[in-house]
């Protein structure tokens, strides 16, 4: 799975593959605590990324379950479209 080569310089490779295997940590142990105590809040989008921190209550109310997977949806899309490139499209 790793040794996939992201870019060509090697210093920069390592460290993207750090990042990628960081946050896989990161999710593992987001998703083991929601295991273990039943806490839906905490796989919150908006929670993870700290946004809370400068908007507090943004993971509290009535839309706080919706809007995190309409802006991880709106995340996603753009970096399938704008940078994928061809790479994405099939033949």
């Amino acid at each position: 799975m790793l040794t996939h080569q992201f870019v060509r310089n090697r210093y920069l490779d390592a460290f993207l593959k750090l990042v990628f295997l960081s946050g896989l940590v990161h999710i593992f142990i987001l998703l083991s605590y929601y295991a273990v105590n039943g806490d839906l809040a905490i796989l919150n989008y908006f929670n993870i990324l700290d946004l809370d921190l400068f908007f507090p209550g943004i993971t509290l109310g009535n839309t706080s379950n919706i809007t995190p997977f309409v802006a991880l949806s709106a995340v996603y899309s753009g970096i399938l479209f704008f940078f994928t490139g061809s790479r994405g499209k099939q033949k």
